[in-house]
């Protein structure tokens, strides 16, 4: 067992265990670019299917698709949810990050569920897809994400948002790194004065390369090294070595890259983050609402004991994902009410 502070965590969670062992081992290639194809040709389809047959009707919200135009002559897309009024309401805006470690994922593989979250909760989402590593690594898909994070700023009225009743960035996995990448750069460029983020959902994310960890770090991150359960885990640790090598060619300590590494914590938004238990990620997770914590963001908190990476969006009718959801949408209205105070 991992000698981690957190490793209680990863004890099996009963009806988890129950459908994993009914389940053929887990064959996910080692090789990123083979998981790509994997999740593009399967995991993405099965996610929208099982997202949209809990959707509201089409008729009760409008997707628009944007094209953003970049400095460096490219485009990224970004996908706006509004719920449908007619009494000409705006909303808060809630910026979505999408995860794939980098190197898969799209605005498809969650836009349903983001057209629930609008519908019930009354808010705007503006999901951004940005470039793709290896193809454009590092730091591109900070650069796209922080220019969709600015043009969703400018242009909310154009879907019904109006950011001053809440603007939260949230993401899940990578989602989650660059959403806690994005609150750093915001607050400190003059853009963003009068355009404040409000709040910021981390959702499993990946906040430091693990070729990067400092000294004082290493005896809280050890999840990396689990090796109880660790066929559970959703993710290997080949895996995650091969992925932060596809992306990062700079420096692993570049704090864009490992967010935990920036220098101040102090004055960011506060944060909803969300832990799996049996996740290699879960000490780092952990370790950043710590530290943010300490550096006076508020911050709440759930963990979900001896669950998987990304179990939530895989195996939607487990209680550990229902509890996920719907902890995720309380942390919305939670960040929502600070945001009007």
């Amino acid at each position: 067992m991992s000698d981690s502070p957190y490793a209680h965590y990863a004890v099996m969670d009963p009806e988890y265990a129950a459908l994993v062992a009914q389940l053929p081992p887990n064959n996910f290639p080692l090789d990123p670019l083979e998981g790509r194809k994997v999740m593009n040709d399967i995991v993405i389809p099965l996610m929208r299917e099982q997202q949209r047959a809990a959707a509201p009707d089409a008729s009760k919200y409008k997707t628009v698709d944007h094209s953003v135009h970049l400095a460096d002559m490219a485009s990224i897309l970004v996908r706006t949810i509004t719920p449908v009024s007619s009494e000409g309401n705006t909303y808060p805006v809630l910026y979505w990050i999408h995860g794939g470690g980098y190197i898969f994922g799209s605005a498809d593989m969650i836009e349903f569920k983001m057209a629930s979250a609008a519908v019930d909760l009354q808010i705007a989402v503006a999901m951004v897809e940005y470039r793709l590593a290896p193809e454009h690594p590092h730091p591109i898909s900070v650069n796209d994400c922080f220019e969709g994070l600015k043009w969703t700023a400018d242009n909310a009225a154009s879907f019904a948002g109006d950011i001053s009743k809440g603007f939260i960035v949230a993401g899940d996995s990578a989602g989650g790194s660059l959403s806690a990448t994005l609150t750093h750069l915001a607050r400190d460029d003059p853009f963003f004065q009068g355009k404040q983020l409000t709040g910021q959902i981390l959702q499993i994310p990946n906040v430091i390369d693990p070729r990067a960890v400092p000294e004082q770090y290493k005896r809280e991150l050890r999840s990396m090294d689990t090796t109880e359960n660790a066929k559970y885990a959703g993710l290997t640790r080949d895996f995650l070595h091969n992925m932060y090598k596809l992306n990062l060619k700079n420096s692993p300590t570049d704090p864009t890259a490992s967010p935990l590494l920036f220098p101040s914590h102090a004055y960011l938004p506060p944060a909803l983050v969300q832990i799996s238990g049996l996740d290699l990620l879960r000490d780092e997770g952990l370790l950043y609402e710590k530290v943010l914590k300490l550096a006076g963001v508020k911050t709440k908190l759930h963990v979900y004991p001896g669950v998987s990476h990304g179990f939530h969006m895989l195996f939607t009718h487990l209680a550990a994902a229902k509890k996920f959801e719907q902890d995720w949408r309380d942390g919305i209205q939670w960040l929502l009410a600070g945001a009007n105070q």
